[in-house]
């Protein structure tokens, strides 16, 4: 009996332990308002840099992708299928757009639908230049609409305060579920990103290490050999000519990628595969041309840097600018709140004309 007890009491505990953490308190806002920024940058920086060629990477110039469009079974291929250049650039502005906004974190929950729905809609459109990095902006982004990324750096937190500070009421975002409901979305969508991030570093490592190339350490050598590749090419050679640089780069990308999941296991070694991930991230994008990618896979890495490192980061670099920022937020809300008045007093005498000129025909 005393055995039973023990085991129904441990059981007990466990699950009062797993209510507390998954209902009691959102875990890793400050890391979420980081992933936010990185994954509404990597989104807008991949646009932005290809505006002035949309018509033949996804629009009617992209003809030369029927090809693979015809062998593809992903649905996405046909939400712009025979649009009109006119309605394209519509829809990839207003992405831009929606994607600034996540950025900024104005009403970051409204813009990360768009920016999902857009992103998919655009990028999905040519399977021939896809890259990983846009299948994990897709999934980073849709877990997010889970979860709480502007309760930290953002316009949405910044108008929170100000209402809190005028003594108003809460906004209507605050009260549309009740906090124990989105509290669990919010950490079932962090544990989901967390979880798919390690997946797919691993997985990523498993298939380089299968290949004769990783194998024999030829595979970055090759591909700085391609001219799409070589966005510097006094660099790629540089790197290329050097075996110890090549070694360094290759058993970098492999273990980042490989044992990122084991890692983070402990404090220690979990700020090293960080570190690293960061770094092999960043000479990858700088050297293979592949920026926006690279700031991506950077977004959920700091989803493991714990929310004391990023408020110290905050208060060793934003505290000196703070001044200049209230200064900047306040004169952008006073824009944003005129932008919302206009908007009350169109939408408003709208409907109601058309509620008293069409419904009632």
């Amino acid at each position: 009996m005393n055995r039973w007890r023990a085991m129904v009491d441990g059981v007990r505990r466990l699950r009062d332990g797993v209510d507390d953490w998954a209902l009691g308190r959102r875990h890793a806002l400050v890391a979420s308002a980081v992933c936010r920024i990185g994954t509404a940058l990597a989104v807008l920086g991949l646009l932005a840099s290809n505006l002035s060629t949309r018509d033949m990477w996804v629009g009617q110039g992209s003809v030369w992708a029927e090809p693979a469009r015809s062998i593809s079974t992903f649905p996405e291929l046909t939400l712009l299928d025979g649009v009109s250049p006119d309605i394209l650039t519509v829809i990839y502005g207003v992405t831009m757009l929606a994607s600034l906004a996540l950025l900024l974190g104005w009403h970051a929950k409204a813009a990360n639908v768009i920016t999902f729905i857009g992103f998919i809609a655009v990028v999905g459109q040519n399977p021939v230049v896809g890259s990983p990095g846009d299948n994990l902006v897709r999934l980073t982004l849709l877990w997010m609409l889970l979860m709480r990324t502007s309760d930290h750096w953002s316009l949405d937190s910044w108008r929170r305060r100000r209402r809190v500070a005028a003594g108003k009421e809460a906004s209507r975002e605050e009260d549309a579920l009740p906090v124990w409901f989105s509290t669990g979305l919010h950490n079932a969508g962090l544990l989901a990103l967390c979880a798919q991030t390690v997946l797919a570093a691993m997985a990523a490592g498993l298939d380089k290490v299968a290949e004769p190339a990783w194998q024999h350490g030829t595979a970055l050598y090759s591909t700085m050999q391609l001219p799409e590749s070589r966005p510097f090419p006094a660099l790629s050679d540089l790197v290329s000519g050097s075996t110890v640089l090549l070694a360094v780069l290759t058993y970098g990308v492999l273990l980042s990628q490989l044992f990122f999941g084991p890692l983070l296991l402990h404090p220690v070694t979990r700020r090293v595969v960080v570190v690293l991930a960061v770094l092999v991230n960043v000479l990858v994008g700088v050297v293979f041309g592949q920026p926006w990618s690279a700031v991506a896979t950077i977004a959920v890495a700091a989803l493991f840097v714990s929310d004391a490192t990023w408020l110290r980061v905050e208060d060793a670099v934003l505290l000196p600018l703070q001044p200049i920022g209230d200064w900047g937020v306040e004169r952008g809300y006073d824009v944003l709140d005129r932008l919302d008045e206009l908007r009350y007093k169109l939408w408003f005498p709208a409907v109601d004309w058309a509620r008293a000129t069409i419904l009632r025909r």
